[in-house]
């Protein structure tokens, strides 16, 4: 990348150095210093990725009304593709220590789809997907992803991760307060604080264990209140095999695949603010070749496969922004052995089914307590801009707002679009993403004395 792109997206405030307990615990190629690091860290890393099952789950496998042995096979293949896509990004990708999953975009593509055209329609819509994830190949192989560079600035990538964020804390906040302000939002709230507490004033190795806590005591406390359950673990068999094309064959509308082209082409510049906004607060830059080795296997492993095993597309989430900032561990070899496990535990029937059976109060409070630090770290970037007065606050703030306000409008309201624009204007991340750009490359762009 030439240098001017560098400037551009160079995410980490000019100030002073950060303070010594700030500093990473394990740098991105560090080699673990001990056995009990080996343990403690792959675990870490292993209980992070199965928050990533929620999303699956909670939006399509939910949004699709999937159940019984429907909805073990389709969070085993969740399994399986959050597993492969971070096994192969940290290995042979970015190599950096991030957690892939199940990408919001595409995923409320497929539930919209579902509200516009039924349950045949939505599920029409992972063969669509695997047909754009080709041409995504395609373009990567022509070179599009230097038009990415070109257009993307702090503005943008700032934006769109605080829009990850809020888009984060109102499921987190939907899931704590699903059974009312009871018992179980209160223990979830409780558990949220605490994470935050363990995280800020953690000494040693607790400071870097936040979300282990938050879901493993939230698992044990809602077992003991006899509010998980179980029915789905024991009913799952003990062997679970994806399928290909799960939900058959047919070619899929062309509206379908036109519209799974553009959330993934969304998702793929989500990709590049999460993949450039990581590197920039463990303070790395991203090679060329492994920006380009990474866009191809969000092509091949991210988008293709997933599609074929009928589950949503899966990305590098912002949300490992946060991760990264509350355990401070970027060593890619953690990452990969954990995904190398959940690899593993995608064919174990009971497995899938207990990550379907969390808590929804334990999912929430572990995406508010990431959700807050996701947007604290857009906030920090949106100051790294060149200039940020009145012009870039006035777009930034119209744009954040004018997205969240499309996105909580009625879905009575939506039904009166055409199925394309209800896909892209409804998805606050995606139409985030458009605004800025528009408004700040062509309604209001700098003079060129001020550039």
């Amino acid at each position: 990348m030439g240098s001017p792109l560098r400037q551009e997206i160079h995410v980490v405030p000019p100030s002073s150095p950060p303070p010594p307990e700030t500093e990473l615990v394990y740098k991105r190629y560090e080699q673990p210093r001990s056995t009990h690091d080996w343990c403690l860290y792959s675990f870490q890393w292993l209980v992070t990725m199965v928050y990533a099952v929620v999303w699956g789950y909670a939006i399509v496998g939910v949004g699709l009304n999937f159940q019984g042995a429907r909805m073990t096979t389709y969070i085993s293949s969740v399994v399986l593709t959050i597993g492969l896509s971070t096994l192969l990004q940290a290995w042979v990708g970015h190599r950096m220590a991030m957690v892939h999953g199940p990408n919001v975009i595409p995923s409320l593509a497929i539930v919209a789809a579902f509200v516009a055209g039924g349950e045949a329609y939505a599920l029409q819509s992972f063969a669509a997907q695997a047909i754009a994830g080709v041409i995504i190949v395609a373009l990567v192989y022509l070179g599009a992803v230097r038009y990415i560079r070109k257009v993307w600035t702090p503005l943008i990538l700032g934006s769109m991760i605080i829009m990850i964020g809020l888009t984060v804390a109102q499921v987190g906040l939907g899931d704590m307060t699903q059974a009312g302000f009871g018992l179980g939002f209160f223990i979830a709230l409780a558990l949220a604080l605490g994470g935050t507490v363990l995280a800020i004033r953690g000494k040693g190795v607790w400071a870097t264990l936040p979300p282990v806590f938050v879901i493993v005591l939230g698992y044990i406390i809602f077992l003991a209140l006899g509010r998980v359950d179980l029915t789905l673990v024991r009913q799952a068999p003990a062997l679970s095999i994806p399928s290909l094309f799960p939900y058959g064959r047919e070619m899929p509308t062309w509206d379908l695949v036109l519209i799974m082209l553009i959330v993934n082409l969304m998702a793929a510049m989500n990709f590049y603010g999460n993949l450039h906004g990581y590197a920039g607060v463990i303070k790395e830059k991203v090679i060329e070749s492994e920006e380009r080795r990474s866009f191809l296997l969000f092509g091949l492993v991210e988008t293709i496969l997933p599609g074929v095993l009928g589950t949503p597309a899966t990305v590098a989430y912002g949300e490992n922004l946060g991760i990264v900032q509350l355990t401070r561990v970027a060593a890619r070899a953690f990452v990969i052995v954990a995904a190398a496990i959940f690899i593993a535990l995608a064919f174990i029937g009971p497995f899938g089914a207990l990550m379907a059976a969390m808590p929804k109060e334990v999912a929430g409070a572990v995406l508010l307590g990431i959700a807050s630090t996701v947007i604290g770290i857009g906030a920090g970037i949106l100051n790294t801009a060149p200039a940020f007065g009145g012009r870039e606050q006035t777009l930034v703030g119209f744009s954040i707002f004018l997205s969240l306000g499309l996105h909580l409008l009625p879905q009575e309201t939506w039904r009166q679009t055409p199925k394309l624009i209800e896909t892209i204007f409804s998805n606050p991340v995606i139409s985030v993403i458009i605004f800025v750009l528009i408004f700040e490359k062509l309604i209001f762009p700098l003079s060129a004395d001020k550039k």
